[in-house]
């Protein structure tokens, strides 16, 4: 048999005792439990909402961050050029993404390089000279940040002979080999620009430029672009041209025929190609015709 002590003062105040610390240890409990799942919040939002937003936004971020970089450089990655140094306001701006080690853009570039000279030179078009560097992968030497680093500077400095520079660049008995690559000289490249018009001077300072680091950035944030994606490709792909903004899509066109075809999407019949006293009618705003 149990015998029931009755309850004291003293074991009252045990009891209130062990149900305060109890209290207190569930309070304790529920605030550690509360400061982790903040933790957690705060975790998920920091990481799915980076600073600068997307990958492109984060790519585009750092490419504004470069401050060695051309003086007519745009905030896209492109260096703007014009005939008279002074971009046009009427005329149609024609944006050229290449690598300097693409064989594609070579091809392009051999049919397409004449009429681009012509209608830049007669002030019919502003060109937006978009140089990338992806095919570093198939040289031991960075050539195509070397390369595209000499573009960039010509373009500022130069850009007379900017769109001749590129058609050097991708002449047949130069062009390096992008399966087959064999070390290309600084002095090869500036020679290169020399041949296109410019001076020794501006040649030689041109692969000293220190543009490398502004050309690769370019390159991230361009390959990141879905607005530049063509009809055909799951992603960022050269040769590439967008007149006023819009690509040009050339891919069906035989390269015999793209001088004519590009004249036509101007507005321009291939008679008035470099005739000054005739702009292209689509203007600085139309899309392709």
């Amino acid at each position: 048999m149990t015998v029931t002590r009755p309850a004291t003062g003293k074991d009252e105040k045990l009891e209130a005792l062990k149900a305060e610390r109890r209290k207190q240890t569930l309070i304790g409990a529920l605030v550690c439990a509360l400061v982790v799942v903040l933790a957690l919040v705060i975790s998920v939002v920091v990481h799915s909402q980076p600073q600068s937003g997307t990958a492109v936004d984060q790519a585009y971020a750092k490419l504004q961050q470069v401050t060695d970089k051309p003086s007519n450089a745009t905030k896209q990655g492109g260096v703007l050029i014009s005939a008279d140094g002074t971009p046009k306001k009427h005329v149609p701006t024609i944006e050229m993404y290449l690598d300097p080690l693409c064989p594609a853009c070579a091809q392009v570039d051999r049919a397409l390089n004449p009429t681009l000279q012509k209608l830049f030179e007669a002030g019919q078009i502003n060109v937006d000279v978009h140089a990338v560097t992806f095919l570093n992968r198939a040289s031991s030497d960075k050539y195509s940040t070397r390369a595209a680093s000499s573009l960039a500077y010509v373009a500022e400095h130069d850009p007379k002979h900017a769109i001749a520079f590129i058609g050097e660049l991708y002449a047949e008995d130069y062009l390096p080999s992008e399966s087959n690559y064999t070390s290309t000289s600084d002095a090869q490249i500036a020679q290169q620009a020399v041949k296109a018009g410019v001076s020794q001077d501006v040649a030689e300072a041109s692969v000293t430029s220190g543009y490398g680091s502004w050309v690769d950035r370019a390159t991230t944030y361009t390959i990141d672009r879905t607005e530049l994606i063509q009809n055909g490709s799951s992603g960022f792909t050269t040769p590439l041209f967008r007149i006023n903004g819009h690509i040009w899509e050339r891919q069906q066109i035989d390269n015999a025929d793209l001088p004519e075809t590009f004249a036509k999407s101007l507005g321009l019949s291939a008679s008035d190609v470099g005739n000054a006293k005739v702009l292209p009618s689509i203007g600085a705003d139309g899309a392709i015709d």
